[in-house]
């Protein structure tokens, strides 16, 4: 009985042995059998539209940045004494060329006006008293009644008399101009950028009244690196933003560049003409932009292929029938408008691109029919 009691101890142990095994073995064996290979847990993409990525000739920017300024900005000055008798504009108001802004009280200017036209008759009226004088003294001399003397003296006596005529009279237009100073009208049209006075103010003639600016022909200030000065072609194309309006850009021409390059900072300054000036656009904002400076071979895509994930520009490539998500380096886009990206970093030439990503392509997905 003894032997068989072991037999039987070691067929119960292989038995509970191989319980344990196959126990162990399940899970596997189930998961060997439902997932052939590690790929087909994804859930296949239908369809997606591709597009293969070519290579040619893209624009080459240089970034620059600089600040608005207005075709003209003058400020305007009182350019005569008095008080503020009316003000006809604010700050934004649209004036014509002649228009009056300001008004000043000029009546003491008016007595000092007419006091000096009533000189300057008053020396008129002299100086033809002496011009009477001397040509009867000439007379007296030629007859011998007088001596040379007189004649000189009554000669120098016209002289002063005509030129006493000249210092009244230029009296007598200095004063009627100091009448019309107290008019202050826009030497151009433009808009009225500040206003530097109201009405019973004193002001002098050399006081700031109005600052006016014209925004018909903008201009953008720009400062080029030396070691870029080669880009900064009079001619050259500038595309620029401002903060206000994120999404809109502009365009300017360059038109003139410094003739020396500024010591402290080792850049020249620039000068561009905005080409179709936009109400949006006012003189003091500042404006980062690029300057077209010749051309490089760069990958291009269309502007559909790349989308913003995580708030990073995001292309989808097919690469082994299945989906690689790369973060890319976007070029600046073309001059010629053009609905295409260049792609500085993240695609190479000849791969397939995906057109319209949805939301839901994922990397590492298998593209249908792969």
């Amino acid at each position: 009985m003894k032997p068989l009691s072991s037999v039987s101890l070691s067929l119960s142990v292989a038995v509970a042995l191989g319980a344990v095994a196959a126990g162990c073995s399940s899970p596997s064996s189930a998961a060997t059998s439902s997932s052939p290979d590690a790929g087909s847990a994804v859930v296949p993409v239908a369809h997606v539209d591709t597009a293969v990525v070519v290579a040619r000739q893209v624009p080459r920017y240089l970034a620059v940045t600089g600040q608005l300024k207005s075709g003209r900005e003058t400020d305007l000055a009182a350019n005569a004494a008095g008080r503020v008798l009316a003000t006809n504009v604010e700050r934004g108001s649209q004036v014509k060329a002649g228009d009056v802004l300001a008004t000043l009280d000029v009546r003491a200017a008016a007595l000092s006006a007419a006091e000096a036209k009533a000189q300057a008759e008053t020396a008129a009226a002299n100086a033809a008293n002496a011009k009477t004088e001397c040509d009867r003294t000439r007379a007296l001399v030629a007859s011998g009644a007088l001596g040379r003397a007189e004649l000189d003296r009554a000669d120098g006596v016209c002289k002063t008399s005509s030129l006493a005529v000249s210092a009244a009279q230029a009296r007598s237009q200095l004063a009627a101009q100091n009448v019309g100073d107290g008019v202050i009208r826009a030497p151009f049209a433009g808009v009225v950028a500040e206003r530097y006075v109201d009405v019973g103010e004193f002001v002098h003639s050399d006081s700031r009244v109005i600052t006016l600016v014209d925004l018909s022909a903008l201009r953008l200030e720009l400062t080029i690196p030396e070691t870029n000065i080669a880009a900064a072609r009079p001619g050259a194309k500038v595309i620029f933003g401002v903060a206000g309006y994120p999404e809109r850009t502009f365009t300017a021409t360059l038109a003139f560049v410094g003739a020396s390059v500024r010591a402290t900072t080792r850049d020249v300054v620039a000068e561009a003409k905005v080409d179709a000036t936009d109400a949006l656009l006012r003189p003091g904002m500042f404006a980062s932009g690029r300057i077209a400076s010749g051309e490089e071979k760069a990958p291009v895509v269309p502007k559909s292929a790349v989308v913003t994930r995580d708030g990073k520009s995001t292309a989808f490539v097919v690469v082994g029938g299945r989906i690689e998500q790369r973060i890319v380096q976007v070029g600046e886009p073309s001059l010629d408008g053009r609905d295409e990206l260049a792609i500085a970093r993240g695609i190479q030439e000849g791969e397939s691109v995906v057109l319209a990503p949805n939301d839901g392509l994922r990397n590492g997905t298998r593209v249908a029919g792969n």
